[in-house]
């Protein structure tokens, strides 16, 4: 018997060439007849590590090389030989089997759509792993701060605490009106913000803007005369506004989050 060098296949002395790969024999040596070690895709001839089951170039299922009998002479024929090494007698062949996407990376068998591993995020054509960033569970309180998130809430907010200040002037409230109008509408959409750092800016403005608004909500509803007996008596609460907000808004998106939108569904689900 000699041994292909081109194949490994252990070929009968009498061949002039290789029968599963049609190499020239006339200058290979003699070689043992003990197999080869290495194991390699009978579908593409890749090199695979000896506990492999799949071929990570083509996705082939890895079968044990189990050697088979000829038909013709009834010789023992390793798996994945074409022609009989002993008579030249073509070796019937299973039946391919479907094309299976693995990953390269981790043996993971993969959607036939998929083009990353959900395991280690290895590409599955070109076999290099995506650059995952890692996320930051420390975020910063300003880094979550996202205007396009405030705007929505922070309109809807103020315009609710406008119309709740001037019914609490009207029927009677006087400066409390205010406060009680901060608490309830910035208490009630804080809890619908993503984020209590967004909750907390969309409190300061809804808290400095009804501040302001202050003494021309009591002249809308009384007058000039007693808008400003008004500020002469009680004068602006812009502060204690402001500060009210903060906490109401913090305490709200924290504490209270999940109670309000519980409460509301999607019904406010366009903020």
């Amino acid at each position: 018997m000699v041994k292909c060098s081109r194949c490994g296949v252990n070929v009968a002395d009498s061949f002039k060439t290789c029968p599963n790969c049609g190499n020239d024999l006339s200058v290979v040596e003699q070689a043992p007849a003990e197999s080869n070690d290495e194991v390699i895709c009978s579908n593409c001839g890749e090199p695979l590590l000896s506990d492999a089951e799949f071929c990570s170039k083509c996705g082939t299922k890895v079968e044990n090389n189990v050697s088979k009998r000829c038909e013709g002479c009834g010789a023992e024929v390793p798996d994945g030989v074409l022609f009989c090494p002993t008579c030249g007698t073509k070796v019937k062949q299973p039946p391919k089997p479907a094309n299976v996407k693995v990953c390269r990376n981790c043996g993971v068998r993969l959607d036939e759509d998929t083009e990353f591993c959900p395991e280690c995020g290895t590409n599955f054509q070109t076999g290099q792993k995506a650059n995952l960033a890692p996320t930051n569970s420390n975020q910063g309180f300003v880094d979550k701060i996202n205007i396009g998130n405030i705007i929505k809430p922070t309109i809807v907010s103020l315009v609710a605490a406008i119309i709740l200040s001037i019914l609490g002037v009207l029927i009677g409230f006087s400066w409390v009106s205010f406060i009680i109008a901060i608490i309830l509408s910035v208490g009630f959409f804080g809890g619908l913000i993503d984020n209590e750092a967004n909750a907390v800016v969309s409190g300061i403005f809804t808290g400095l803007v009804l501040g302001l608004l202050e003494n021309p909500i009591i002249e809308f509803c009384f007058g000039s005369f007693v808008a400003k007996v008004y500020e002469w008596f009680f004068g602006s609460q812009i502060i204690l506004l402001i500060i009210i907000a903060i906490l109401t808004a913090y305490i709200s998106n924290v504490f209270l989050k999940s109670k309000i939108q519980a409460i509301v569904g999607d019904r406010f689900s366009w903020i």
